[in-house]
């Protein structure tokens, strides 16, 4: 099912992650239990099979050990806590569940609204230079297949 992806990641130098560090299922299922809802496939598929990643400067985020998820800030449980207790930002975006944070004028989240029928929410880019929002891609299958292409 994501072959291609896999094909781009196994050929690519601006995307570093580090092999065999895969989330652990029971990870997952503890970070969806707090979310209340399930994560997209292809995040899972990331999550499982890559674990983590760098690109600008910035991580992927993804779903450490949990002995750690209190104070690693590429953990997306971890952000997303931060998120959720400054009550403005909240107000602000209630839908939203960061992703990537690159070092630069954007960064990159699920759109929790908007759910497919796969279970999939796109990824929205937040362009901080001109307060915009839109989307990036479909599902983060294709955000990764479009930073890659993008930062080849």
């Amino acid at each position: 099912m994501y072959e291609r992806l896999a094909t781009k990641l196994a050929h690519t130098t601006s995307i570093k992650w580090y092999p065999k560090h895969g989330v652990k299922d029971n990870w997952i299922i503890d970070a969806e239990a707090e979310l209340g809802f399930l994560l997209p496939p292809s995040y899972c598929w990331w999550l499982k099979n890559y674990g983590n990643a760098r690109l600008n400067g910035g991580n992927i985020l993804t779903l450490c050990q949990p002995e750690y998820r209190d104070i690693d800030d590429s953990d997306i449980l971890y952000i997303h806590r931060l998120n959720l207790a400054d009550e403005d930002w909240y107000r602000a975006y209630p839908n939203r569940l960061d992703l990537f944070v690159p070092d630069s004028d954007e960064l990159y989240f699920f759109d929790l609204s908007a759910k497919d029928e796969h279970r999939e929410f796109p990824v929205m880019c937040y362009d901080l230079m001109n307060d915009m929002i839109y989307q990036y891609a479909p599902t983060f299958s294709d955000f990764l297949e479009r930073l890659l292409d993008e930062h080849k």
